[in-house]
């Protein structure tokens, strides 16, 4: 396919470099030959005048002058843009070899020339047309020829390759022959280091032989009647014009064939095209057919997306209404009962300090402070949303902002005397702009406050100044910077520079919106620029005079709310800590709660909800602290909590981040975890479920909920203990009625034995072969008891001392308990190719091994094969029992190692196994892996590792649990 290249417009004012003549114009004659064949002459004349090429036509059809590369590159890609068609540079070449393009040279090469002839003569000239390129024949015959052009401009033009192949192409034409078959083998233009052609053609044949046969009846003549021979002058032409006659005859015979083999080329050529064409055909029907199909499914997919789009719209639209009038009820709800709340905490803690003891102080501290601060959420969220519904109003008023700045600064001095900063207001007065004090105080107190905040030591300075029409208000901190891809939106809602999962700072991601929002309804502008690391500084411009204000928001009421200005400066003072970090959590004292209750654990960076928390926990059970997650994760290692309730927001590590480090450790994976959040979005619950969470609570909760909450999942893992107790004591009940039905067999044996041998010994006649037959079953009878015991109690052996295992034997010693279930047309096999030991206990291992052989010959049933095979992988030894069974299904994947589920049917089975076998293989240090598929078996690998005892998370033994009490139901479970 030939790329075309669009010429630069006339606007670009690109003119060729044409002060190297490369080129002869005829390189591009026919190019201009067969545009005005096309187009006409005046069409090539608006061509000239529309792309500027920079030399006048006049110039480039006079064929003795010369052109540069890049003009005739342009003047190719003009052409074909103008003509609109992509082959323009193919139809054009073969205008090259017409008599047009050729003159008398055309006709003499029909009668003298051959196409070979014709291309060596052009390879041989090309030199005096063509001062940039060179063509080398590689190869040539008869017919046949493979040549290269290597051009010291590197083309990047596919348009002056398809002209130069349509050139050689028609050379055979000049004599009626089919075009050359030209394949491209390489192309500068898309790569290579030159080009190069390979062409096969037809010669034409000449009629020598009537030519011959002519000269000779001629000769011949004429040299007889010289001589005077007689009538041999006649007679002799006569022949030679006979025999002329049959050389012509044998002319046309070999055209005829020359012609007949070419036509059947072109029809078998043509057979296929039409075969091909057939098939393509056929493919774009089907192809049209899916499509209109698929365009079909597409349109009425769209116009139900349409139409779900549009009730959508509509449902937003009264979202959107009724969002704006609960704002508007909810106002007064909200506020009215918070100043309620504050003006009577303030009334409590004006009182004398010895009217309350000192913890019920703390309390009215606390709720004061936190009041404060719900009030500052609530009244931002407030005017957001007075924003968004357009209902907003402004007080405007002549403010000097540099007086304004001095009388807000004072309290948050305060809090940076408290942190080791310094806070400066530098510049004098300045004019007065109008706007609404309240509201542009809200501005420099978010501004001021998020300084602070962000400012662990250093400076933040407060610059006012004003040029004509503006005044300026910059606050500049040396606090850790906004990093250069968080600028573009802390300005929007819900946004924060902060916004990982550690939260090293609290906050909501109105304040900056709010700020945003406000100076923009009082006409001015608000810019930040900030370098990580060095701090940031936020610069507000307000303009001066009247005329940015706007009637439709001027408020003309002159009712202020009670104590709306002191929500403006009380929750800046109490929003921070002195160093910015989370108080140190209280020492809870373990004797209020009974010695043996459960042990929680309470992770939460903000102390008022831990310490309440903690007092609604301290009564029923042994409460820990820890301010934050990584904190929570020590502590959960230290000490094995029973429970957790943890925050997710936390600095240095958040909820979610210490859940997943906790369940990554063996002795911590089973701790049910609560989670506490204010996010009570679907994704943030499936998030925290998802990484392994047992509950999740939002905030605000009630304590009663909590403590249910608590209780439940006590609860659960009571049950779970319970569960495992029953697995240990199904499987007792398993191997006791095996034991009874194998140790029966053998013991019948012997006691049948004793009746003959006693009366054999007591007759009168001692058979001794008799005798020793008889002592034989006996002590067989007797070797397979004792056998069996063995392996009975080596099987439900625990033991808190570690020992060499051999798994070859704990394999067979398990095999030789569960054989009586194993049915006659199951074959197991064996393959031992390990013989090393491990480090262990043999008892919870055989726990492991019985429950995955159970499961084994279960699946496979009445028929089938069970493979048991070891091997020894480097500093790992690794048991797969494999069978030939039905496989599980994709789906139950996924949950084969969670407790409780069963693939079974119902009181088949308590669906702990695997659990069971994974917790003890993950104690031993090891790994276990289930693979299978549906129909075709299932293949379990179990590795452990050969060395040392140090990978054993050891109290009571490898099968002891954290969860479960010590024992044999703690080394099954």
């Amino acid at each position: 396919m030939t790329e075309t290249v669009l010429p630069p417009s006339p606007s670009e004012g690109v003119r060729p470099s044409d002060d190297a003549p490369d080129l002869s114009v005829r390189a591009v004659s026919v190019l201009l030959l067969y545009f005005r064949r096309e187009y006409g002459e005046e069409r090539l004349r608006q061509l000239w005048s529309k792309y500027q090429l920079g030399l006048s036509l006049e110039y480039v059809s006079t064929l003795t002058n010369f052109i540069s590369f890049d003009f005739t590159e342009q003047l190719i890609d003009a052409l074909v843009a103008e003509s609109g068609d992509p082959h323009f540079s193919r139809k054009a070449g073969r205008l090259f070899v017409t008599p047009d393009a050729m003159g008398f040279l055309y006709h003499a090469l029909r009668i003298f020339g051959s196409v070979k002839a014709v291309y060596a003569k052009f390879i041989e000239v090309v030199p005096t047309l063509n001062r940039v390129g060179k063509f080398t024949i590689e190869a040539s015959s008869s017919n046949h020829m493979v040549l290269s052009y290597l051009s010291r401009r590197t083309e990047r033009n596919r348009n002056l390759c398809e002209g130069r192949m349509a050139q050689f192409a028609s050379v055979p034409t000049i004599w009626d022959l089919p075009p050359a078959q030209m394949v491209e083998l390489q192309c500068q233009a898309r790569g290579a280091d030159c080009c190069r052609y390979e062409l096969t053609w037809h010669e034409p044949v000449r009629g020598w032989r009537l030519g011959a046969g002519m000269l000779m009846g001629v000769a011949v003549g004429t040299g007889m009647g010289l001589l005077n021979l007689g009538p041999l002058p006649v007679l002799v032409p006569s022949v030679a014009l006979g025999a002329a006659f049959f050389g012509a005859w044998m002319d046309a015979r070999q055209e005829v064939r020359r012609k007949d083999e070419y036509l059947a080329a072109q029809n078998e050529g043509l057979m296929q095209s039409l075969t091909d064409l057939e098939r393509r055909y056929d493919e774009v029907c089907r192809s049209n057919l899916a499509l209109e199909d698929r365009v079909a499914a597409r349109t009425q997919e769209l116009t139900e997306a349409n139409s779900k789009l549009a009730t959508a719209l509509d449902t937003q639209k009264e979202l959107i209404r009724l969002k704006s009038e609960f704002f508007d009820n909810v106002s007064h709800e909200l506020r009215t009962p918070l100043t309620l709340i504050l003006l009577s905490l303030e009334s409590l803690l004006q009182r004398d300090p010895s009217a309350y003891p000192d913890a019920m102080r703390q309390h009215l501290m606390t709720m004061e402070r936190s009041a404060h601060r719900l009030l500052k959420l609530i009244n931002n969220l407030l005017d957001l949303a007075q924003m968004e519904a357009g209902k907003l109003r402004l007080r405007y008023q002549a403010v000097e902002l540099h007086g304004l700045l001095s009388s807000l600064l004072p309290p948050f001095r305060v809090m940076a005397e408290k942190k080791g900063l310094s806070l400066t207001l530098e510049g004098g007065p300045v004019g007065a702009i109008h706007g609404d004090v309240e509201r542009i105080e809200v501005v420099f107190q978010n501004l001021v406050s998020n300084a602070l905040k962000f400012t662990q030591q250093g400076a933040v300075r407060v610059r006012v100044s004003e040029d004509a029409g503006s005044v300026y208000v910059e606050v500049e901190d040396t606090g850790p910077g906004i990093a250069p891809q968080d600028i573009p939106v802390i300005f929007d809602r819900f946004a924060q520079a902060d916004s990982t999962g550690t939260r090293r700072f609290g906050g909501t991601g109105i304040g900056l919106a709010l700020v945003k929002e406000t100076v923009d309804l009082h006409s001015g502008d608000i810019e930040v620029s900030s370098e990580v690391g060095k701090g940031a500084t936020f610069r507000v411009q307000l303009p001066k005079g009247t005329a940015h204000i706007r009637e439709d928001l001027r408020d003309r009421r002159a009712i202020d709310m009670p104590a709306r200005r002191d929500r403006r400066t009380l929750p800046a003072l109490t929003a921070l800590r002195p160093g910015g970090a989370a108080v140190e959590p209280s020492s809870v004292p373990e004797e209020l709660a009974p010695s043996n209750a459960p042990r929680i654990l309470v992770v939460e960076d903000e102390p008022e909800i831990r310490d309440f928390v903690v007092s609604v926990l301290r009564t029923s059970y042994r409460v820990l602290e820890a301010v934050n997650g990584e904190e929570g994760r020590q502590r959960a290692l230290q000490t094995i909590p029973d429970l957790i309730v943890s925050d997710v927001m936390m600095p240095v590590m958040s909820g979610l981040q210490m859940l997943a480090a906790l369940r990554e450790r063996q002795e911590t994976a089973d701790i049910p975890v609560i989670l506490l959040t204010a996010r009570q979005e679907v994704a943030e619950k499936v998030e925290g479920l998802g990484t392994g969470a047992n509950d999740y609570i939002g905030k605000p909760f009630s304590p009663r909920e909590l403590l249910a909450r608590i209780e439940a999942q006590l609860r659960l893992r009571d049950a779970a203990v319970r569960a495992a107790e029953n697995e240990r004591l199904a499987a007792t009940g398993l191997l006791t009625s095996g034991f009874a039905h194998e140790v029966r067999n053998p013991l019948n044996g012997l006691m049948n034995a004793m009746l003959p041998l006693r009366e054999s010994i007591l007759g009168s006649q001692v058979d001794p072969d008799t005798t020793r037959a008889m002592l034989d079953v006996m002590e067989e009878c007797g070797t397979r008891i004792r056998h069996l015991a063995e392996s009975l109690l080596s099987f439900v052996r625990t033991s808190d001392r570690l020992v060499p295992v051999n798994l070859g034997a704990s394999l067979d010693s398990t095999l030789s308990v569960l054989a009586w279930k194993i049915p006659p047309d199951v074959v197991v096999v064996r393959d031992y190719q390990c013989d090393v030991p491990i480090t262990g206990d043999p008892g919870s291992l055989n726990q492991v091994w019985v429950n995955l052989l159970d499961n084994a010959v279960r699946a496979v049933g009445t028929k089938g094969q069970v493979k048991i095979s070891t091997e020894h992988d480097g500093a790992t030894a690794v048991v797969s029992i494999t069978d030939t069974g039905t496989g599980i299904k994709p789906e139950d994947m996924e949950r084969l190692f969670q407790p409780f589920f069963s693939t079974r049917a119902a009181g088949e089975g308590t669906g702990l196994g695997l659990a069971l076998c994974r917790r003890i293989v993950l104690r031993h240090g090891g790994l276990i892996h289930l693979t299978s598929e549906w129909g075709q078996g299932t293949r379990c690998e179990v590795r452990l590792p050969v060395q040392g005892v140090e990978h054993l998370q050891h109290r009571g033994g490898p099968g002891a649990s954290p969860r479960l009490p010590p024992g044999p139901g703690a080394a099954n479970g």
